[in-house]
């Protein structure tokens, strides 16, 4: 795997962040946005499919990439969806979205460091460096950006995330 894509895989691995574990009912969006839940962002978080690294999706987050967070546990672990068979991905890449709506997902998750959540800010320990990120809510998704001073393994992404709000059983 070349140098760019792993950087790139290991800042998504990283951070397109969040999720707490199987909850029957993950926080769902309100009038005062997504929940969060002490030191939890409940649920399992999954990043906006037609979302781009600095713009939001225009589809309201309707799609989920296959890639997301779990923000728990004082753990940041980065989430993959298995098994999907969707076509209408983005780049019409089969395989690698799938519906928000879906019933049910099977998920690996790997942990990507310590977490610190605050009240629009959360923090990542994460090989001896640790990252700050600032978050804010639509009514369709919580985005989420890194501060200035970035880790060497941070870009300057911004992240369009959601609770997926269907079953989730997963497969470590």
């Amino acid at each position: 795997m070349n140098d760019s894509l792993m950087n790139h895989r290991v800042w998504t691995l990283i951070f397109a962040l969040v999720i707490s574990f199987a909850l029957p009912n993950p926080g769902a969006a309100s009038s005062t946005g997504f929940a969060v839940d002490g030191e939890e962002w409940p649920g399992f978080w999954f990043v906006c499919e037609f979302s781009q690294r600095q713009r939001a999706p225009d589809d309201g987050c309707k799609m989920f990439d296959d890639e997301g967070f779990q923000l728990a546990e004082g753990r940041l672990r980065y989430i993959r969806m298995l098994g999907s068979t969707e076509t209408a991905c983005r780049g019409n890449k089969k395989g690698q979205c799938f519906s928000a709506n879906m019933p049910k997902i099977r998920i690996s998750r790997t942990d990507r460091g310590k977490l610190s959540l605050g009240d629009k800010q959360f923090k990542v320990s994460y090989f001896g460096c640790t990252q700050i990120y600032y978050f804010a809510d639509t009514p369709a998704y919580r985005e989420i950006w890194p501060d200035k001073k970035r880790c060497f393994w941070a870009s300057k992404r911004r992240f369009y995330i959601a609770p997926y709000q269907g079953s989730v059983t997963i497969t470590d």
